[in-house]
């Protein structure tokens, strides 16, 4: 399976989060779509500092207890010049500097390349932090069109 590494400073994001976090097993997935279209039409317009060129991302962070629950929080972020103060609607984070890991996988297959990609990790034993993983939108592709490449991304762990 293909990847890159990456090292990256901080980087800051804003957007807005998948109203009462994402269940796996449900057809929760087919609505994230949905709050991408949000952010478009209507939340991106609050995010005044975005980096240019624009980039985004689909950021997911797993819960401690998430092997009980099968329940992850989702956003859907644009990547901002630094953290600012966000209202009730756009929320802010930030990822941290390090080492990614990005496999660049096919858009039109999404949900089944990702699970490739985590057999792939554990068998290769990849040591990456667990807590978050995102999709990486490349700026210069149409995810409106077949054979879109998106890249999913881990942050490594200090000892890989």
């Amino acid at each position: 399976m293909k990847y890159f590494i990456k090292e990256y400073n901080t980087r800051y994001f804003a957007g807005i989060e998948f109203p009462n976090g994402l269940r796996l097993n449900t057809d929760d997935k087919n609505k994230i779509p949905k709050v991408w279209d949000q952010f478009f039409k209507k939340d991106n317009i609050k995010i005044t500092n975005k980096q240019t060129p624009y980039h985004y991302i689909g950021l997911e962070i797993y819960p401690f207890d998430f092997m009980e629950t099968k329940t992850f929080d989702y956003f859907v972020l644009a990547e901002t010049s630094e953290l600012f103060e966000g209202d009730i609607e756009v929320i802010t984070k930030k990822l941290k500097k390090g080492k990614y890991i990005c496999f660049p996988i096919k858009f039109d297959d999404i949900s089944n390349e990702i699970h490739r990609v985590y057999e792939y990790i554990k068998e290769e034993k990849i040591n990456v932090h667990m807590g978050y993983d995102y999709e990486d939108y490349i700026p210069d592709e149409n995810y409106s069109e077949e054979g879109a490449i998106v890249n999913f991304c881990f942050m490594m762990e200090n000892d890989s």
